[in-house]
């Protein structure tokens, strides 16, 4: 009689999770870069035409499973499985459809700097925190989300008791001009089993949420993971060269942990002058904390940080 998941110690979940890695990689993190590209996702239409090219590029790409995603204002993250031929072909295939997309929205976009990145995910701890990392990228982008409220990224999708209640619609019940409005194309069979979900592509239909799930213990490790590890989103954030990655909540705790330990006081009020630079210092190289963020947590002189880290 097979034993019931939830039974599971924890070892032995994590064997469980363990063996799926094995199973299905490899795993790679695809990434464009924000700070060399203009705002391609300007409001919801701009969102929606992206995620239909995204949607539509992994449907046919039968070799790459998505285990998660998050469509910024600039960039993009896609966290896959499969080899690292296909992997790339999938996103050339997407940036191929939004340049195709992009010419009828009336706005000139240079394609020439959308250029992916591609990184091999090597371990499932590593995996783990990849998947973290793109789930939270518009949560520390912007005050208004939370990792699973974001409507334009996988997270939203991971561990919703709330999914499997929701109506959609096949894509190919829909009117064939209404499809080729989604999908910035005339040729359209091929995409018929797309699930929609108000006019936009419903997540699980193109990415494998239940893959990217198997990859944790359970709902409560994922959860916890979110929050709970600005060491490894350090690390990923160093790889990846972005430049914020730690909500202003996140980096107090960790200001506090850090002087804490190095100057036995409980809050930044309590540093002098001298440790508040040196705090400023570890927080801008360890967690890249931005100027703004260092002002409004030490109460430094902006003057003064700017002249710190130009």
């Amino acid at each position: 009689m097979k034993k019931d998941y939830s039974a599971l110690s924890f070892s032995e979940k994590e064997r469980v999770c363990e063996s799926i890695f094995i199973a299905n990689g490899p795993y790679w993190h695809m990434y464009t870069d924000g700070t060399m590209m203009q705002n391609i996702f300007c409001c919801e239409e701009d969102f929606a035409t992206g995620m239909w090219a995204l949607a539509a590029s992994l449907h046919l790409s039968k070799k790459v499973r998505a285990l998660t995603f998050e469509l910024m204002g600039n960039h993009a993250h896609l966290i896959v499985a499969g080899q690292r031929e296909d992997c790339i072909k999938a996103f050339d295939l997407f940036a191929a459809r939004l340049r195709q997309a992009f010419p009828k929205r009336q706005r000139a976009i240079d394609w020439s700097k959308f250029k992916m990145d591609i990184l091999h995910i090597e371990s499932l701890q590593a995996l783990r925190n990849e998947i973290i990392y793109a789930n939270r990228n518009a949560f520390v982008a912007n005050p208004a989300y939370t990792p699973d409220s974001y409507p334009w990224g996988g997270g939203c999708a991971y561990f919703c008791h709330w999914l499997k209640h929701l109506t959609t619609t096949a894509l190919g019940d829909l009117p064939i001009l209404t499809q080729r409005a989604m999908l910035h194309t005339k040729i359209i069979a091929p995409f018929k089993d797309l699930k929609v979900i108000n006019s936009i592509p419903f997540i699980p239909s193109f990415c494998d949420i239940k893959l990217g799930e198997s990859m944790f213990r359970d709902a409560r490790s994922y959860f916890n993971s979110l929050t709970r590890n600005a060491e490894a989103f350090s690390q990923i954030a160093s790889r990846l060269k972005d430049t914020i990655f730690l909500t202003d909540e996140e980096l107090y705790s960790v200001i506090c942990s850090h002087i804490s330990k190095e100057y036995s006081v409980k809050t930044p009020a309590q540093l002098n002058a001298q440790q508040k630079i040196d705090t400023a210092r570890q927080m801008h190289f360890s967690y890249n904390a931005s100027n703004q963020q260092l002002r409004r947590m030490l109460r430094l002189n902006l003057s003064i940080l700017e002249e710190l880290f130009p």
